[in-house]
């Protein structure tokens, strides 16, 4: 019996580790992007390709709207389609960097909450943006340590609604050389997006 559920909690993780990026221990460091802009990297963005978050199930047509508040804090206005009510849905919330990475970003909800519960709400965290050019793409990796595991998304943005090959491909490169595996990544059914 005690042999069945080892095996059983092997495929499981191995499952898990294959969709969620789950692993043992804290999160991986990423190295730091140098001399990041924050007001280049502010304006709009397209979801492109994105790791499985259970929340963006429902939502299609992603768009992030940046505005760039001071040196080191961003307004966001995340836009989506609702899959089920075909409804626009805008989630509101700002980013300010930390001290030690210009690139790694603590995202807020704005919200009437308690800071102790709005911590928690859905897309709240940490962001740390693995790679960008500023005019065509972004690759950000979020990353939360359970005590003994870890889980970590990502996504690939972009200033136009498609990148070319050669782009993806260079980003996808990116990504093993900070062995981030890109075969997570999936393309949202973005059907009837509007500009």
């Amino acid at each position: 019996m005690v042999k069945h559920l080892l095996v059983f909690l092997t495929v499981i993780l191995i499952l898990a580790k294959s969709i969620f990026g789950s692993g043992f221990g804290k999160c991986p460091k990423q190295e730091h992007l140098k001399n990041f802009n924050i007001s280049r990297f502010a304006g709009r963005w397209f979801e492109i390709e994105r790791t499985f978050y259970l929340i963006e199930v429902m939502y299609s047509c992603v768009t992030i709207e940046m505005e760039s508040l001071s040196n080191i804090k961003l307004n966001i206005s995340v836009v989506s389609r609702s899959r089920w009510s075909d409804g626009i849905t805008v989630s509101e919330g700002y980013a300010i960097q930390t001290r030690r990475d210009p690139s790694t970003f603590v995202y807020k909800v704005n919200t009437k909450l308690p800071r102790l519960i709005s911590k928690y709400l859905p897309g709240a965290g940490l962001y740390q943006i693995i790679d960008t050019d500023y005019d065509s793409y972004a690759v950000l990796w979020s990353c939360s340590d359970y005590i003994i595991f870890y889980t970590d998304m990502l996504w690939i943005w972009g200033r136009q609604k498609e990148l070319n090959v050669t782009t993806r491909a260079n980003i996808y490169n990116i990504l093993e050389q900070n062995e981030l595996d890109p075969e997570r990544l999936t393309i949202p059914q973005d059907g009837n997006c509007m500009d």
